[in-house]
């Protein structure tokens, strides 16, 4: 995708993995087996995946991924559905349950316009409630924001603001991010 898109729907998949698989299996699983099947089988725009250090997200211990699949237009996400519906999808399905808990897998559909085109290594996820802003994060050095992920259905989340983490922050400003907002969910990014 070129450039910096005005509107832009994104589904954010919340991955969860098997209780017996590590945060580093999951992870081996995911890009040697799971994603190249993924981008053999169907037509992605853009697929990346944002694995969690358990350890750093204590809220969410058995949460494996949140992987993002961007598309330009509602005519392209039908594209992917309509793959999915076929025997690509089943042959998807299958594969996933070798290391996904599918039963706690969701997904959320938001609307977002992209603020950079910068990549990072190490992301910040941050789940609001109807009670916080999505600038929640903004003013802090060595975050840049990426999108503020605007939940399309009314959810209990109703954005889902991503950052990306630069060199330039501390160890203390993640600390207190972390005892100041236990919810946020920290990921390192692969695409």
């Amino acid at each position: 995708m070129q450039g910096l898109q005005s509107k832009l729907i994104k589904a954010l998949a919340f991955i969860h993995k098997k209780s017996q698989i590590t945060d580093s299996e999951f992870k081996e699983y995911y890009e040697t087996h799971h994603a190249p099947l993924a981008q053999s089988l169907l037509n992605f725009e853009y697929y990346e995946r944002n694995y969690i250090n358990s350890n750093l997200c204590p809220l969410y211990p058995s949460l494996g991924s949140i992987s993002i699949f961007k598309y330009e237009s509602e005519k392209s996400l039908a594209i992917v559905e309509e793959q999915m519906a076929s025997n690509a999808g089943d042959t998807l399905r299958k594969d996933e349950l070798n290391f996904m808990n599918v039963p706690q897998n969701y997904y959320v559909l938001t609307e977002s316009k992209e603020l950079t085109e910068e990549a990072f290594n190490k992301k910040i996820f941050c789940p609001l409630g109807k009670d916080k802003e999505s600038s929640i994060l903004d003013s802090i050095d060595g975050l840049k924001k990426i999108s503020n992920n605007h939940v399309m259905e009314p959810l209990e989340i109703t954005a889902i603001p991503e950052y990306g983490i630069t060199e330039n922050i501390s160890l203390n400003t993640l600390e207190n991010i972390m005892k100041d907002l236990p919810e946020i969910i920290f990921a390192s990014s692969m695409r």
